[in-house]
């Protein structure tokens, strides 16, 4: 083979990826790493979150996401991580059924690993199902984060109170409605409506439903 052969030759690898055509299984491996990255991650914010409705009261975000925001792509790479997870096990299943064979034929070469692997998953479950250490501990350490957010400045008068239409909010806090929609509207407040919710009217604002509140309150 003369140069000009292997520079040709040479130029249609680079063209072509080096002549490696593209792979399946390293993908679906890819897939699962990065999407595993992706739950456990949103899985950390969503476990310093505050409770639900104490978010949306205050406004909670992480970076730039609420809390909806956050349930969405922690739901979206559960399933993601799911489907490839599934995959990558019929991918590797040969593989897997060695490990688990090893463990219980006369070899018993990886039954240690393997009682002891299906020991801890037993003792989580039952820490899950009946609430003892140490899930019980995971749970006492998310109600700190879940019941005392950072900027709660006030408690809701009452639970959801920022999805109430505002008349009716006003109304549970003794305002005249139309009063304090001609205020606020004197303001320079938008979307206002005396049938959209607090939450809604926050928003359009971009302020908490907590801070509106305190606005009308002052009044």
């Amino acid at each position: 083979m003369n140069a000009n052969q292997n520079m040709n030759l040479n130029r249609n690898q680079v063209r072509n990826g080096g002549g490696r055509t593209f792979k399946f299984k390293p993908l679906v491996s890819f897939l699962t790493v990065f999407s595993f990255l992706l739950l456990a991650f949103s899985g950390v914010i969503l476990y310093l979150r505050p409770e639900g409705s104490l978010a949306r009261w205050v406004g909670w975000k992480a970076i730039g996401l609420d809390k909806s925001g956050w349930e969405t792509v922690h739901n979206t790479f559960c399933l993601v991580f799911i489907i490839v997870g599934f995959i990558h096990l019929i991918l590797n299943l040969k593989a897997i059924v060695i490990y688990l064979t090893a463990g219980i034929d006369r070899t018993r070469k990886n039954l240690a690993e393997l009682v002891v692997a299906a020991l801890l998953i037993f003792i989580l479950l039952v820490s899950a199902v009946w609430r003892i250490p140490p899930v019980s501990w995971l749970m006492e350490g998310r109600s700190h984060f879940k019941n005392n957010p950072a900027g709660l400045l006030v408690k809701p008068p009452a639970t959801d109170f920022e999805k109430l239409p505002l008349r009716r909010a006003l109304e549970q806090m003794g305002k005249t409605p139309e009063r304090i929609l001609r205020e606020l509207e004197a303001r320079g407040l938008r979307g206002l409506s005396l049938e959209s919710s607090l939450e809604e009217i926050a928003r359009c604002n971009s302020m908490s439903p907590q801070e509106l509140y305190l606005l009308i309150r002052a009044y």
